[in-house]
């Protein structure tokens, strides 16, 4: 009997067990995608001593923009700030910037110039509005 031309495979056989779990990451990676806000990086900016690394990011969910700020000591990516939803039109440039202190131990985040939030990483907190005037920069 001739081989099917059609049958290229040529009789490959795979365990439903792989069928099932190859469907079933597939749905995972769809549901987590659906759930997870887009994000757009607006700054991606390193430590002066190269140690630290930290992300600004807008994200938006139900139509509303909020900034997030991520950083990185090692190898994870941490979320450090997660701001109350934006007011302003997402078309309008806030002037949102992030800055390192001198000594790669504070990082801030500045809105239309002034710092609004900051972060030590020695003592891992956030930084009380008066201790933002450190900011050198």
């Amino acid at each position: 009997m001739a081989p099917n031309p059609r049958n290229l495979v040529g009789g490959l056989w795979v365990p439903r067990w792989i069928v099932l779990l190859l469907a079933s990451a597939a749905l995972l990676y769809l549901g987590l995608r659906i759930v997870a806000p887009p994000a757009w990086i607006v700054q991606r900016l390193d430590s002066p001593d190269g140690r630290r690394s930290a992300r600004l990011l807008r994200t938006r969910y139900s139509a509303r923009e909020s900034l997030v700020v991520k950083a990185k000591e090692g190898w994870t990516w941490r979320t450090l700030f997660y701001s109350a939803p934006l007011t302003n039109d997402y078309r309008v440039d806030l002037g949102e910037r992030l800055s390192w202190s001198e000594d790669s131990r504070c990082l801030f985040l500045k809105l239309e110039g002034r710092p609004v939030w900051g972060y030590d990483f020695d003592v891992r907190r956030r930084l009380a509005p008066d201790e933002l005037t450190r900011d050198p920069r």
